[in-house]
């Protein structure tokens, strides 16, 4: 039998991940159903607008990854979100970052189901609602299957969605059209920051692949860093092609309204990126969301499987079906608090760290927070102004 490299992951020896593989994980929970509205939103707010908006909020995404990875080094033991806010803000914080990771787990959970059920529908036909159950149905099974399964699958996914949408992307920048192209539209101007922030949110992957990653902080700060560059690189290029060629007849779930207007290849080719990169986005979120009940709040595996599975399939039922809506209210309020939390724990673990991170530490920390905690605030406010207005 061939030897491989194991780590002790929750009483348990497991083999460890490569450096890819870890990669593979972040970009795998990132490029998820975020990516087919942002070509909606950067539509109504212009091209120009819209495309500085995916850079300069995925250079703070970055920033708060790279402070999450920074937390995890310094802990010594193995924990999701909720269980670092506890350990170095104490209860209060534990109980607020279980709350806002678990309704932003559940929307992300159900923004899938949703967006898989409109794709899955448009591409073979039917009813969009039993789609929804068939793809729940998949998705649960390999969350079941746990954190060594989905290991493998991200990185098998996030290959095949990476080369699928660059092929789709090249495709519609032949049919680029300046005459239909909005530039820029600053009535909408506050539109995108929720859906843009949660196309780029992975931060639960963090934690997952530094717990079965090697013990070089070196490699591990490489993979946060590569593992979120990519997804903005892709989002990007997907923009600029989809709104140059749909202009603002681009729809909520951009490869359906792609496919109905350049015929059954790019059907095709564009709802089999949305499966797969929903896909990806499905079993990394529900592995993260099931490890934060199992590792941060000691329930049963069992018990913490049913939590995941049931309340989106129940949601999804009832008829909260609103793509985009989901998006935005998820990335706008639940992820911007959470950044919030995240900045404050990352201030104490660097005073009360359990070890060191010498390898890892980010110099010039400041240029890290302040765009931080700045955006997300920013992202938080206007999410409660538009649920109340």
């Amino acid at each position: 039998m061939q030897e491989q490299p194991v780590v002790l992951h929750q009483g348990v020896f497991k083999p460890t991940a490569k450096t890819s593989e870890a990669v593979f994980m972040i970009t795998g929970m990132t490029i998820g159903a975020g990516v087919l509205g942002i070509p909606y939103v950067v539509a109504q707010v212009g091209l120009l607008v819209g495309l500085g908006f995916i850079l300069v909020l995925g250079l703070v995404m970055l920033s708060l990854n790279l402070l999450i990875g920074e937390i995890t080094v310094r802990t010594g033991e193995s924990l999701q979100l909720p269980g670092l806010a506890g350990k170095y803000l104490g209860g209060w914080a534990k109980s607020l970052m279980s709350l806002i990771i678990v309704l932003s787990g559940y929307g992300a959970l159900l923004a899938y189901i949703v967006g898989e059920s409109e794709t899955l529908s448009a591409l073979f036909g039917g009813d969009a609602l039993w789609w929804g159950v068939f793809f729940w149905s998949l998705g649960s099974f390999l969350v079941w299957r746990g954190l060594q399964t989905v290991k493998k699958v991200e990185k098998i996914f996030s290959i095949l969605v990476i080369g699928l949408i660059t092929i789709l992307s090249v495709y519609l920048l032949r049919h680029f059209q300046p005459e239909v192209v909005p530039y820029y539209n600053l009535s909408k101007m506050f539109l995108p920051y929720g859906v843009i922030l949660f196309a780029l949110h992975a931060s639960p992957a963090i934690a997952e692949a530094h717990a079965l990653l090697p013990g070089s902080q070196r490699h591990f700060r490489r993979a946060v860093i590569l593992g979120t560059l990519i997804p903005i690189a892709v989002y990007m290029l997907f923009a600029l092609a989809a709104v140059g060629a749909g202009g603002l007849s681009v729809t909520e779930v951009a490869t359906v309204g792609l496919g109905q207007k350049f015929g059954d290849g790019v059907a095709l080719l564009g709802n089999l990126f949305a499966i797969f990169a929903m896909g990806t986005g499905f079993f990394g979120f529900g592995v993260a969301l099931k490890q934060t009940f199992v590792w941060d709040h000691k329930l049963s595996p069992w018990f913490s499987q049913f939590l995941v599975i049931s309340i989106p399939l129940a949601l999804f039922l009832l008829g909260l079906r609103s793509f985009i809506g989901i998006l935005d209210l998820v990335g706008g309020l639940f992820i911007g608090v959470e950044a919030i939390i995240v900045a404050l724990v990352f201030w104490r673990a660097r005073q009360r760290g359990d070890l060191d991170a010498s390898r890892y530490t980010l110099p010039h920390v400041w240029l890290l927070l302040a765009p931080v905690l700045l955006v997300f605030t920013l992202a938080t406010v206007f999410s409660i102004i538009k649920l109340i207005n």
